[in-house]
């Protein structure tokens, strides 16, 4: 299993030199070496490294680090990997830049996918007029295996990220329904003609909503949050863009 490490430059340059590192300052005053899955990658970033520029994003294959790695909880109760002792350069799969764009760390897709919001873009979206109808245009593309939790009673057995996402459209459903949200278009993937050539959708759909609020009701409603657990284990990663409902008229443009 791949987990992830985020470095500031020099803490990468002074690994590079010695071959191995103890970690950033708040490793050694914790007794060990902080790491990410790449579900949690993006909050950490957001949380602890909140408009740097400097920033490593080291991946480690978790197998190799054998007992010295444990899976402790820590933030909101879900479990992060720690390692009991040195980071060695050779344990470093690969090593990326992070950049900055716009106060948000750019992960790339391919490791960390978009599953939910960062927390600056559900600021911007609820910033937004709440009163009028929205339309969210999504799409998803599923992992192979579904990703689930250790904590969850269907982490490791196998279920398709299309079985998890399934379990989620039941769970979510009535909670849709019950803000007045309805699904109004949906369609096929089949190809792309203008965009990245690799890029494939296994989900495409417009959800229409009475309001902003209704969405944001949604969202925080208890029943879909316990759903949205499925969602996370299904997906690779996805878009989901708000739109404002307008005149179709005739013509492009």
């Amino acid at each position: 299993m791949l987990i992830l490490k985020i470095l500031r430059a020099p803490e990468w340059v002074e690994l590079r030199r010695l071959g191995e590192t103890d970690g950033a300052p708040v490793d050694r005053a914790d007794g060990f070496i902080h790491f990410s899955t790449p579900e949690q990658a993006q909050e950490t970033a957001a949380k602890h490294f909140a408009g740097e520029d400097d920033l490593v994003l080291l991946g480690v294959e978790s197998a190799p680090l054998g007992d010295a790695l444990k899976w402790e909880e820590s933030r909101g109760g879900a479990l992060f990997p720690h390692l009991y002792g040195k980071l060695r350069l050779a344990d470093i799969a690969f090593a990326w830049p992070l950049p900055l764009a716009g106060g948000l760390h750019v992960f790339p897709e391919e490791i960390c996918g978009f599953i939910d919001p960062a927390r600056a873009q559900f600021d911007a979206f609820k910033a937004l007029e709440r009163a009028r109808p929205i339309e969210m245009l999504n799409l998803v593309r599923l992992r192979e295996t579904a990703g689930y939790p250790a904590s969850h009673a269907f982490h490791g057995l196998g279920h398709s990220g299309a079985q998890a996402y399934a379990a989620y459209g039941a769970e979510s459903g009535p909670v849709l329904k019950r803000v007045g949200g309805e699904i109004v278009w949906r369609g096929d993937f089949e190809t792309m003609l203008i965009g990245p050539a690799t890029e494939h959708w296994d989900h495409c759909f417009i959800a229409r909503y009475p309001s902003a609020a209704a969405f944001l009701e949604m969202v925080t409603d208890d029943a879909y949050r316990a759903a949205v657990v499925h969602r996370q284990a299904a997906v690779e990663t996805s878009r989901l863009i708000r739109t404002r409902p307008a005149d179709p008229k005739g013509t492009f443009g």
